[in-house]
């Protein structure tokens, strides 16, 4: 054995910390802020192929550091392991700028407020050396500007111009987390190509407030669709445990198909939390199925209860009170999303007086208009439910049906005009009580019912692998991604072409071996999985162009996508035209949306799809015409009930194995089942 050269350990460790556009784009956010800085600039050119430059107003370098500021462990933020406990900066391990060194050709440019308007330039080698020292003008603050990126790795290089566009957007998307949490900081963020003007990717308003922040990230038409989250501990807690934030409100046009616009700060760091990210998901898809939520939490717990140096990137941390914390987030999100109760809000209605048409308010409660919007007071009274272990339910009357509007005789004009609410409920019952807490019993009830009969599923599956092994070789399992995990353990999809037919069963399953297994298939189910697919990758759904296009507010990212992608959304009918001359967030337009059934798409449509697209999946739809050719690839699918000769059987196995996703119908019911293991005496 031998000890590795320093230059090689430089090299590997740093390899580590830098293994992307975006963490150096973050190394060097993160070292302005923690400077002081009120305001960021960060430019790239060819997405950062060819630079990345990160300027800053805040303290600058003193004179003393510059010889020290890209060496290995050389740092400001702490002296001690002990001060990790009370550390609030970003950086504290004195890597950034080392690691940059050996990825790129760093140079900085900095001045102090004591040297301003005089600064320096200084140049770095690979080992974090300083080689070179200019006078030069500049404004108090510090600029850094990397070139040349991962010249020296030439496998990452590669793989960073063959990605470039997606590892741009990551690095936008990164920024942006920034951008909303330093309240104090406004960050700008752009990218220059060849032979453009530079695309602004990033801007926060001056001097705006949290939710000013996020909108300018997720853009201006997210904004009647937030609503705001906050919880605290016990205030007689050690913890100082609380948190504040803003979370869409659970109505499919404020949710997206992506989780892609979810934001976690703890003591205002920017964090990956696996656990609470799924927690909060489950709590709104309760309401919002098949959508994800947009928020920004920002969690502020005693930082010596937090452990933030368990990673290079410094993103996953560890939460010595996770439970707590994760228990008052439940409760916050709860309390934000979960609907109100008897609460309507005031519907607009029309009365037709000869010719015209005039608006007026109703006092009618209206069932349409989302609980989340308060009606005015003198318009509406407001139902506050009490629960009552001894109240009667009430029974609501019947809706009102709709009726035409009905126009008022010039020579009646005397009476009082004729008014027709449509969409509303007519029990006006102010004062009655429901028994909420009977509701809960009996849900609770039903929970209880449900758990004994996961407890006796699994007691029998045990039973059964003691009387059998053959049972537990199957795959078989109450829990079904455990169930699904076996059941990929044992075949691979290219397996169908490999399958024999032994028959059908019951006119509606087939019957399938591949070698010592025997499989029941779905015939229904499976044939209907491959019309679907076959309609998804070929059909190009028809667009109607619109007299007048529809402007589109819409993220940085979401924009870029969509520009990006646009023959992906023509393919799904909708046709968009691009302002390079606008401003960022409004430079599409929709100037086609399609049409399924004479049944039109908008703009909700398209953002499900760009938010899909964002996820880098292709040749998908937006949710609505996936459940459109998902009916249509049902009815075309043989039956249950058909009879069908070994040669349909035979082709519709072989089918599953052309598939993308083979293993349930669109509808989500599973195609195949492990069915036995057939037992070959020696």
């Amino acid at each position: 054995m031998q000890a590795i050269d320093k230059d090689t350990v430089h090299r590997l460790c740093s390899g580590q910390v830098i293994v992307d556009l975006t963490m150096a784009v973050k190394e060097l956010v993160e070292n302005a802020l923690d400077a002081g800085a009120t305001a960021v600039d960060v430019k790239l050119k060819d997405s950062g192929l060819t630079s990345i430059t990160v300027s800053d107003n805040g303290r600058g370098i003193a004179e003393d550091d510059r010889i020290h500021l890209c060496r290995k462990h050389w740092t400001s933020k702490i002296q001690s392991f002990s001060d990790l406990s009370s550390v609030s900066t970003f950086g504290f391990r004195g890597e950034a700028l080392s690691s940059l060194c050996a990825m790129a050709k760093v140079t900085v440019i900095t001045a102090t407020e004591a040297s301003a308007p005089m600064g320096v330039q200084l140049e770095y080698d690979g080992a974090g050396e300083l080689t070179l020292t200019k006078t030069i003008a500049r404004e108090r603050g510090t600029t850094v500007v990397l070139s040349e990126l991962f010249a020296r790795w030439p496998v990452r290089q590669m793989d960073l111009k063959k990605n470039i566009r997606k590892e741009y957007l990551r690095a936008v998307a990164m920024v942006e987390q920034y951008a909303v949490i330093s309240d104090e900081a406004r960050i700008t963020m752009s990218n220059r190509t060849k032979n453009n003007e530079p695309v602004v990717a990033v801007r926060t308003p001056v001097g705006a407030d949290r939710l000013a922040r996020l909108v300018s990230v997720l853009g201006a038409q997210m904004r009647p669709h937030i609503t705001e989250l906050s919880a605290s501990g016990d205030p007689s807690d050690t913890l100082d445990l609380s948190l504040a934030g803003y979370i869409s409100k659970p109505v499919p046009e404020a949710g997206r198909s992506a989780a892609d616009k979810q934001y976690f700060f703890v003591n205002g760091r920017p964090c990956d939390f696996p656990k609470a990210k799924k927690l909060v998901n489950e709590v709104f898809r309760g309401y919002v199925p098949g959508k994800y939520p947009v928020y920004a939490v920002s969690i502020e717990i005693n930082r010596s209860t937090v452990d933030v140096n368990l990673t290079p990137d410094k993103r996953m941390l560890l939460l010595r009170h996770e439970g707590e914390v994760l228990g008052l987030l439940e409760e916050a999100v709860e309390r934000a999303v979960r609907p109100k109760e008897s609460v309507f809000g005031v519907q607009m209605v029309q009365t037709q007086i000869g010719a015209g048409v005039k608006r007026e308010n109703t006092s009618v409660p209206g069932v349409t208009m989302s609980s989340y919007e308060r009606p005015q007071e003198s318009a509406s009274k407001r139902l506050k439910p009490q629960a009552d272990e001894n109240s009667t339910p009430v029974k609501a009357a019947p809706m009102a049906p709709k009726q035409p509007p009905v126009s008022a005789e010039p020579r009646q004009s005397t009476k009082k005009p004729q008014v027709v609410t449509l969409g509303t409920c007519r029990n006006r019952v102010q004062n009655d009580q429901y028994a909420w807490g009977s509701v809960e019993s009996r849900l609770r009830l039903k929970q209880q019912r449900s758990e004994r009969l996961q407890e006796e599923s699994q007691r029998l599956i045990t039973e059964a692998e003691e009387i059998d092994p053959s049972v537990a070789a199957s795959g078989l399992s109450s829990n079904d991604s455990t169930a699904t995990s076996a059941l990929s353990r044992l075949i691979h999809k290219d397996d169908f072409s490999q399958m024999t037919i032994i028959g059908q069963f019951n006119l509606g399953f087939i019957i399938a071996r591949l070698k010592d297994d025997l499989y029941i298939i779905d015939q229904h189910a499976s044939d209907e999985k491959h019309h679907f697919e076959d309609l998804q990758r070929r059909c190009v759904i028809a667009s109607q162009p619109l007299i007048r296009p529809v402007q589109l507010q819409m993220g940085v990212v979401d924009e870029s996508v969509a520009v990006e992608c646009r023959e992906e959304l023509e393919r799904s009918g909708f046709c968009i035209e691009v302002d390079e001359e606008a401003e960022v967030g409004s430079r599409v337009r929709l100037v086609g949306q399609p049409v399924v059934d004479r049944v039109y798409y908008d703009k909700g449509d398209l953002m499900d799809l760009v938010g899909k697209l964002a996820e880098g999946q292709r040749g998908v739809r937006c949710e609505r015409a996936r459940r459109v050719f998902a009916s249509r690839a049902c009815r075309k699918a043989v039956m249950i009930g058909d009879p069908l000769d070994m040669a349909h059987m035979r082709t519709i196995v072989r089918q599953l194995s052309n598939l993308d996703h083979p293993w349930n119908c669109p509808h989500g019911r599973p195609t195949m089942r492990h069915l036995y293991r057939l037992q070959i005496p020696e």
